[in-house]
């Protein structure tokens, strides 16, 4: 089963500047101290991971060896050209060696990234939504390196304001999963003609060869960030700007399903649909919402069995 693990603790790891020469500390960087944070009677934080072997996570995903894969961003912010232009994002690996429960080994799997924005391990190989284009990332030969890349669909637009693909995401029917925001998508067949394009934001899925590329809903909605499954099969994600006056809320992505905003009338138009928009389960304010997972461990008890577990930037909240 793919364990993921996303802003909850990779927060008490964002602080310096990136190395990608060395996993020491600086002489100048000063020690790592965690934040204080608050969390309810019977619980306790630790950290797993901190500077120098993680400093600008956005979001993870463990494999069968325990090994967590990072998609990192150097800590800048730049628009589309520079992104293209440097490449200076990357897939960060963490290891623990000794099996005490915290990591202490930190390697690049993947360079050279615009920005990566999600990373699932499935089948042997990393899915990751760095646009413009969904990849699939393989070590062949297991020195923790990726040594073979592969662009499953493209392309997606995007400005560098990170309003554009997340993922990937595994679908209990196997499918790959992945979220884009209103920045647009073209797609050409072998032939260079375009098959499918438009402006509106989407949850796109396909098969793990990246052929059967479908549409299960979208709308008009800046930033849709991350999707999970409930027992019963049913997604529900997380999305920023649905609505304005903004609101960053937890959604119910319907198979077919129009969505706001509702002063997106160009972007609703690209969509079949009968009455009105369909609203958010839970409108959180603006928080920036960075994270969401369902609980599928045993640790705390069947009383937070299937529980969403949904991070707040803005809040500083879980």
């Amino acid at each position: 089963m793919n364990r993921r693990i996303d802003f909850v603790w990779l927060c008490v790891a964002v602080t310096g500047a990136v190395n990608f020469a060395t996993n020491f500390a600086r002489a100048d960087e000063p020690t790592f101290v965690a934040p204080s944070i608050q969390v309810p009677p019977g619980f306790t934080v630790e950290v797993a991971a901190a500077p120098p072997l993680v400093r600008h996570p956005l979001m993870a995903n463990f494999d069968e060896r325990g090994r967590l894969f990072i998609a990192e961003s150097a800590g800048e912010n730049l628009r589309r050209e520079e992104l293209e232009a440097r490449l200076p994002n990357f897939i960060r690996m963490l290891e623990d060696t000794d099996g005490d429960g915290r990591f202490d080994r930190s390697t690049i799997f993947a360079d050279q990234m615009t920005l990566p924005q999600g990373a699932l391990w499935h089948d042997g190989a990393l899915y990751v939504a760095a646009p413009p284009c969904i990849w699939r990332l393989e070590d062949t030969d297991d020195d923790g390196v990726a040594d073979r890349r592969e662009k499953l669909v493209d392309q997606f637009g995007y400005t560098g304001n990170a309003a554009s693909v997340h993922g990937c995401f595994l679908g209990p029917e196997g499918r790959i999963y992945w979220c884009d925001g209103r920045h647009g998508h073209e797609f050409r067949n072998e032939r260079g003609e375009i098959v499918s394009q438009g402006k509106a934001a989407r949850i796109f899925s396909c098969r793990p060869d990246g052929s059967d590329i479908q549409v299960h809903c979208g709308g008009g909605m800046d930033n849709p960030v991350e999707i999970d499954f409930l027992s019963t099969g049913e997604m529900l994600g997380t999305v920023n700007l649905f609505y304005r006056k903004r609101g960053d809320c937890l959604v119910n992505w319907a198979r077919g399903g129009v969505y706001p905003r509702y002063d997106q009338p160009q972007c609703i138009a690209e969509f079949p649909s009968t009455g009105d928009l369909l609203g958010p389960v839970h409108d959180y304010g603006h928080v920036a919402v960075s994270g969401m997972m369902r609980y599928r461990g045993e640790a705390w008890g069947d009383g937070f069995r299937d529980n969403l577990f949904v991070t707040h930037f803005n809040t500083h909240q879980v």
